[in-house]
Parts: structure tokens; sequence; C-alpha cells
């Protein structure tokens, strides 16, 4: 063996530890499901929006009000209820009234304006009338709103 021919290959050994692994030229397999699943997400996504903005909002609120409870206080009577908004359309400002009926005639009135009632959601408040409901004809509706 020769003395040269060992140097040489002690160095080019050397050359070789010294050197970083390289990366084998491709996609992983890896890389290819977060580059799917991250697709299927951004699909669905706009998916969703474009069926949101698709869908009827033009039309008006249908705002159902309906009494729940009513309670005696020293000074009247609080009458609780719910006011569903069923209609895919947001409201503001929605002006909640009630009247206590003996017959034809309005008794009493009250009312009370409900902020925000978002699309497909409910709200809860009250009315305050000085006489009974019970001896009445109760009768509670929304009167109005406004587009938030």
């Amino acid at each position: 063996m020769n003395k040269g021919s060992t140097k040489a290959k002690r160095q080019e050994n050397s050359r070789c530890e010294n050197e970083e692994p390289t990366r084998k030229p491709g996609t992983s397999i890896a890389e290819w499901i977060v580059a799917g699943v991250s697709c299927l997400a951004l699909l669905a996504v706009l998916g969703y929006l474009i069926l949101d903005g698709l869908s009827g909002r033009n039309g008006a609120a249908d705002i159902i009000v309906l009494p729940a409870e009513v309670t005696a206080m020293n000074d009247g009577y609080v009458v609780e209820f719910a006011a569903n908004n069923r209609a895919g359309k947001s409201v503001a400002a929605v002006e909640i009234k009630g009247e206590l009926r003996g017959g034809e005639e309005v008794v009493e009135e009250s009312g009370v304006t409900i902020d925000y009632i978002p699309q497909k959601s409910e709200r809860k408040g009250a009315l305050i009338f000085r006489s009974d409901p019970e001896g009445y004809e109760l009768r509670i509706f929304a009167s109005g709103y406004s587009e938030p």
C-alpha cells in the first residue's frame, strides 16, 4: 500500500463526515397531508360564505313576542316576555308594546325597547303595568325596529 493513497482516503473520509446530509428532492407525505387539509378547510369556509351571501336576508324580520310570567310588585305587575326573531335578518331598536284590553277598549299600555335581536335568536324583557293583567286581555307585540 502506498502512503499517499492512504492519506488521500483519510482526507476524503474526513470531508464526508463534515458535510451535512442532503435532503431528498420532492415533497414529503406529511407536507401533502397538511396541504390537503388546508385546502379542504379553505374550500369549506368559502362555501359557507357563498351560501351565507346568497341566503335570503333581504326580507323583513319575523319577530314573535310571547308572554312568559306575570309577577306582582308593590306598584304594579311585571310581565316578562320572550321576543324571538325567526328571520335570517338581525334587527336593532326593537319596540315592544303591551296592551291590557277590556273588550275593544285599551285600558293600559306599556312599552320597552330591546337594543338588538340577532337573526334566529331570542331576547327576554319585561313590561310593567299598574293594573292586574289577569283581569284583562293581554296583547304583546313588536311595533317597530331599525336595521343595525
